[in-house]
């Protein structure tokens, strides 16, 4: 990589880690015991990273699909929409629906399904 663009990564990490700090520190929480807690995302850190980067990878994902679904189509035609749900749908869904700052666990099935 080149110097410019490992500077610019990271000054963009370092920024994530001073704004998820900021942002307990504004809202008054401590920082999580488990640090993948996925229900205590500050709100500024959702905002200014996790979702433009869901942008990125709603994008990525719809590419993705358009380059593999010829292949699932052919081999398994049936599957074609868990994987569009898996690659299009569920970035776009975390990207544009769900609220700042609270997330699932990603857990979407129980275990007796």
């Amino acid at each position: 990589m080149s110097r410019s663009i490992r500077s610019f990564v990271a000054a963009l990490l370092t920024a994530a880690l001073v704004l998820s700090q900021a942002g307990c520190a504004i809202q008054g929480q401590s920082q999580p015991e488990d640090p993948f807690d996925t229900k205590a995302v500050p709100v500024l850190f959702d905002a200014s990273t996790l979702r433009p980067l869901g942008i990125l990878l709603t994008g990525v994902g719809a590419m993705g699909f358009c380059l593999i679904s010829p292949f699932v189509l052919v081999t398994r035609p049936t599957d074609i929409g868990k994987v569009f749900s898996e690659m299009v749908i569920d970035p776009a869904r975390y990207t544009w629906v769900e609220p700042l700052g609270s997330h699932d666990d990603g857990l979407r099935y129980s275990k007796n399904n």
